[in-house]
């Protein structure tokens, strides 16, 4: 038991060690993207909130590298609605820790809506208002030797404020949207403005059985474009299933020698108004500080009658 205590001691003082040396790393080069990202897309593209005939809630909860402290674990809460016909409007919050490092924000999300043609194809056009707290906290680390000088200071905070835009082109069997929640640029924690494309359909295959394909594409500045493809099966619409992998856009498919991600989707709506989603992700390829990089996400949804088309007459997954 104690030499499992003191490797988790090692890998998490390792883990420390590359946050304080690599901190631009972990703050906000990259962005936090969750697994279920097509079910609630408010939290990178403001122009999806009021896009739904409902009012919806969505709960997450994302934990990575399980039984080892101070692992990645990030949280999630967003509700949108309609104002009117045209007008949506929403709120959203996360929070993403990693060790001593924490980022949390909360957003205010508008949009408005245009119907472009007759057949039910429209556009959102969203602003995203945000308010983030980035810190770092290094009271409670146990280094392997005592007195380290690299731990000498206890903790660093910078609140910032900052807007996001997006576009949403939607009807009821397709959506393409880009969104960039954070525009402004801050130097302390090195945040970076990250770019998010997703697109999406619905095929219908029977009368019982739809084809619902998912594709994220997310960039940075400083890191090569990261794609995410999810393809899944729902049945009798209450039930859905199905893989997604992701890796860097010029390996195309996830490898031992390029890296990435496989996984899997599933999901059943409980009632018509609420919905429960777990996503899993394994790692292909090297394996950092000899840890099993693997992923665990689980979603609750609730969606509200709006008064705007009177009953929620069949569940809705984007």
């Amino acid at each position: 038991m104690s030499k499992v205590i003191n490797i988790k001691r090692k890998y998490f003082w390792m883990l420390s060690w590359m946050i304080i040396l690599n901190c631009h790393l972990l703050f906000s080069q990259q962005e936090v993207t969750f697994s279920q990202y097509m079910f609630n897309q408010q939290l990178i593209n403001p122009a999806y909130v009021g896009a739904q005939s409902y009012t919806q809630l969505s709960i997450l909860n994302h934990s990575q590298w399980l039984n080892l402290d101070g692992a990645p674990e990030t949280q999630a809460l967003s509700i949108g609605t309609k104002l009117s016909k045209k007008i949506g409007i929403g709120f959203s919050a996360f929070n993403d820790r990693i060790g001593p490092a924490r980022n949390t924000s909360s957003s205010i999300d508008f949009a408005y809506h245009l119907k472009l043609n007759e057949n039910n194809l429209k556009l959102g056009l969203g602003l995203k208002m945000s308010g983030r707290l980035n810190s770092l906290d290094l009271s409670n680390i146990s280094t392997v030797q005592s007195g380290d000088n690299l731990f000498a200071f206890q903790s660093q905070n910078e609140l910032n404020l900052n807007f996001g835009a997006g576009f949403h082109i939607y009807s009821p069997n397709f959506y393409l949207g880009m969104g960039i929640p954070f525009i402004l640029e801050q130097d302390t924690f090195n945040i970076q403005r990250n770019f998010y494309i997703i697109t999406g359909g619905l095929f219908n295959i029977s009368e019982s059985i739809q084809l619902r394909p998912s594709l994220l594409f997310q960039k940075t500045a400083e890191i090569e474009t990261i794609y995410d493809n999810s393809i899944w099966l729902v049945f009798s619409n209450r039930f859905w299933i199905g893989p997604q992998y992701r890796a860097l856009l010029k390996n195309v498919i996830p490898s031992r020698k390029a890296g990435g991600y496989f996984g899997a989707i599933a999901g059943v709506y409980l009632s018509k108004s609420l919905s429960l989603g777990y996503a899993y992700q394994g790692a292909i390829g090297n394996q950092s500080l000899g840890i099993t990089n693997t992923s665990h996400e689980i979603m609750l949804r609730f969606q509200f009658l709006s008064k705007y088309r009177g009953v929620l007459r069949s569940p809705r997954l984007f």
